[in-house]
This record gives structure tokens, sequence and C-alpha cells, in this order.
């Protein structure tokens, strides 16, 4: 959630955001005070943001780490609202195995994996059709220095063992995936904020639901996966995002206004 808000508010100007203003609109979203200094001590921890200090209040900017979080969210963002372009059959495959005792790297490994949109049909096969992240699998099983005993290749099935419909079958729990989509659409079908921190509080809700589903979900093609309702979901991001954007932006201004120190730029 605070990496939500850096995101939408800090990131697009390169500006740094007093303390009281980060508590309170995370405040606003569920996370009581002392949470939400610990998740800013943790980011700073992380490497994500570092603080500004002035006089006794201090402030907090993105730094290079943090904005590359941001803007490889902001391109996976993209992607996940625009419509997937035909597949041309061919799948992205990893065979990789991670000894029984390093359950950490695995468990790592794993969620980078998934990251990369990649499902596990069989034990220790993982897939994806989407063939252009193999750059970045490059890069995930060079940090594992797993590169001595994993295997990748490009390629299409063929009429033996698993058919594409049943791999996407087994690779994904697409089925609980659905039911929360369903979910999130009817709690927000008819949701009409008001001005003010309703509508902040509602834009950055779903906006931070955009970035769990963008984790969970594959992003099938069409072919593939037909009558998606995680399409539908896109469809409502990206309305709602032109109906509240503005509206949101005017009451973060006020909120910065609110929170800045008297004397202080």
């Amino acid at each position: 959630m605070l990496l939500t808000v850096m995101g939408e508010f800090a990131y697009p100007r390169d500006e740094a955001i007093w303390t009281t203003a980060l508590v309170r609109v995370l405040g606003g979203l569920g996370v009581e005070g002392h949470a939400a200094r610990q998740a800013i001590s943790r980011s700073a921890d992380a490497g994500w943001i570092e603080r500004e200090r002035i006089g006794r209040t201090a402030r907090w900017r993105l730094t290079r780490s943090g904005k590359k979080i941001i803007e490889d969210g902001m391109h996976r963002a993209t992607a996940f609202l625009d419509r997937s372009e035909p597949w041309d059959g061919r799948w992205l495959v990893l065979l990789v195995s991670v000894p029984q005792g390093e359950r950490t790297t695995r468990k790592r490994l794993y969620g980078g994996l998934a990251w990369l949109r990649m499902g596990n049909p069989t034990p220790g096969v993982w897939l994806t059709p989407h063939v252009d992240t193999a750059g970045d699998l490059r890069d995930l099983i060079a940090e594992f220095n797993l590169t001595d005993t994993a295997i990748s290749f490009i390629g299409h099935t063929e009429e033996v063992g698993l058919s594409d419909e049943q791999i996407v079958q087994r690779a994904w729990n697409l089925a609980e995936l659905a039911e929360t989509y369903r979910t999130l659409l009817t709690r927000y079908a008819d949701h009409r904020p008001a001005n003010g921190d309703e509508v902040l509080l509602s834009y950055l809700e779903l906006r931070n639901y955009l970035q769990q589903f963008m984790r969970l979900d594959p992003q099938l093609p069409e072919d593939l996966l037909p009558k998606w309702v995680g399409h539908e979901a896109s469809d409502l991001f990206r309305d709602r995002r032109e109906r509240w954007l503005a509206g949101a932006w005017e009451r973060w201004e006020e909120i910065l206004r609110e929170a800045r120190p008297n004397g202080a730029d």
C-alpha cells in the first residue's frame, strides 16, 4: 500500500512526501499509525525510500531502487490493462529443480517465477506464453546461481502428453482467481465515491487491488483463455481511473498542504 501511494503521487513529480501525509492516507486505508510508521521504516531499510530530515520533521523520497520497482509495476500495469496480442502458440519453458535443503531459495525462486507469469503444470517444469520475458528469466536464474542446472527453451507443444488447454488447467489456479475477480466486480459495480477523502481512498484501494491482481493473473492470451473474467476487471480498472484520478489528486494536494510544517518549502 505504501508503494502504491508513493507510485501514484510521489513518482510522477519526483516529490518528497511528509511522514504525516503518508500516515494519514495509510490510516484511511485501514493501516494503524504504528503499522504505517513501521512500513515506512522497513521500506527505508529495504532501500526503496530515503528520508530527508527537515528540522524535527521528515519527508520521504523514492530511491533509484524504489523508482525501478514503480517503473516495473507501471510497465506491468500497462500490459495488464491492455488486451493481449494474438498468441503464436509458443511457450517459454524452464526446467529447474532446487535441492530439498534450500527451502528459502526455492520459495524466493518460485515467487520470482510467478511474477514472470510462469505456471507449474508438473514438478520441475515452469512455463509461460509470454516468451518476451526470456531475458528476465535469464537474470532470475543467474541471481539464484542456477545456470548450471536449469534448462530453458522456446517452442510449440506437440500431440504428446498434455494439450495447451490441459497445461493451463494444471499450471494456474484460475477458478479461485476468477471468483476473486467476481467479488471485486460486484463490490465496485455501483460504487460512486464522493469528493474528498472518499474518492482518494477509493482510488488508492482499487489501484492496490490492481497491484495484487498483477501478481496473481498470468494474463494468458485469449487463444488459451477465452471469455476470461479478468478482462472485465481490467475494463473496470481503466474506467475508474479515468473517473476518479482528478478528484484523487485534488484531495491529495490538500493533504500535502495540510501536512506541510510551517515555514517548510
